[in-house]
């Protein structure tokens, strides 16, 4: 690696796959790095829950929402979500999903799909899942069936999701980020240096990105 490459810029990103900033986040962080011709980046995801108190099996969404919102406020929430999606060209399907999902176990497929070279995708196509789809991503065999079009194979992820492993180690992260105080998602980091928290401009990751490759 020479002075002048220095290699891929690392990108951290804590986040949650139900929402709706972390979705267009993701996007986002993509398009300011395939802007700069040439320049990679290597974008690593941290668990983190919105809600850990759902139960696993999820609740349903109306109740959800109601519960968290209150009945006079979720149109405008739920409007607020989809036009902050449609600046982005995403229609979100969000009449369609039916349950909130736990997402503990989807976070356990983000993390297993790391050690595949496939986090990023395993990221987006879940976040597609849950709100271009409406899917339960807090089901096993949707889980399993988002992981099988990312070509990883879907009996060792049954066999994984099944086992439990990992949860100990999942939990310890998870509580370790709180720890460090993260309470807001999604939060950026790049280079292990500048933090963004929430969705920001494209102009504020750009000035990041570019800050970053400097000092590189």
């Amino acid at each position: 690696m020479s002075e002048s490459d220095p290699g891929p810029i690392p990108i951290d990103i804590v986040g949650d796959i139900v929402s709706v900033p972390c979705f267009l986040g993701l996007r986002l962080v993509n398009a300011v790095v395939n802007s700069v011709p040439g320049l990679a980046a290597d974008i690593r995801w941290y668990p983190f829950q919105i809600d850990p108190d759902l139960p696993p099996e999820g609740l349903d969404r109306t109740t959800y929402l109601l519960k968290t919102y209150g009945d006079s406020q979720v149109e405008a929430v739920l409007e607020r979500e989809a036009q902050s999606a449609r600046e982005f060209g995403i229609e979100l399907a969000l009449d369609a999903i039916k349950r909130q999902p736990n997402t503990f176990d989807a976070h356990r497929l983000i993390r297993y799909s790391y050690r595949f070279g496939i986090q990023t995708q395993i990221v987006e196509r879940l976040f597609q899942a849950f709100f271009l789809q409406g899917l339960d991503i807090g089901d096993r065999a949707v889980l399993v069936a988002v992981a099988a079009k990312a070509r990883l194979d879907p009996r060792e992820v049954e066999t994984f999701l099944a086992q439990g492993d990992d949860i100990e180690a999942l939990e310890k992260e998870m509580s370790d980020i709180r720890s460090a105080g993260v309470t807001e998602v999604p939060r950026f980091t790049i280079a292990g240096k500048t933090d963004i928290i929430g969705l920001q401009s494209a102009d504020v990751f750009s000035d990041s990105l570019f800050n970053a490759i400097e000092q590189e």
